[in-house]
């Protein structure tokens, strides 16, 4: 199970601007043998980073984005990462403390995959990247 979700999706990039939250999401992904990573601190560096890799022909795997973040939130990061043409169907999980239902409504409705409400366990990410991804 792992493996195949290292071999079909291999390039993750991370938008959230908590550093302990960060790490943990990191050490996480890389337990189930996902390790090129690649994580900002808020959402605008994140689209940033996710614009250039698109022009370059090298586009991001998946998308983990926080919602509240400076710069830009995780709501407008999804928005405008999905008006990128190569990340029209890839995976974005929203990861967030924000449980309200207009909130999940607008990540949804924004073109997130799914929602993954913090804090999180292990499996809860796992179940979640093998239930989207097969």
């Amino acid at each position: 199970m792992n493996e195949l979700i290292h071999i079909n999706y291999k390039r993750i990039i991370i938008a959230e601007d908590s550093d302990a939250m960060r790490a943990d999401l990191i050490s996480i992904l890389n337990n189930l043998g996902l390790t090129n990573i690649s994580s900002y601190e808020n959402g605008l560096d994140a689209y940033t980073a996710l614009k250039n890799e698109a022009e370059s022909g090298t586009p991001f795997d998946i998308l983990f984005t926080d919602i509240n973040m400076p710069k830009m939130n995780g709501i407008v990061l999804l928005k405008l990462t999905r008006e990128i043409s190569l990340y029209k169907k890839i995976p974005i999980f929203v990861v967030s403390t924000e449980n309200e239902k207009d909130t999940v409504m607008k990540a949804i409705i924004g073109g997130a995959t799914d929602y993954i409400l913090k804090p999180y366990l292990q499996t809860n990410v796992c179940s979640k990247l093998v239930k989207k991804l097969n």
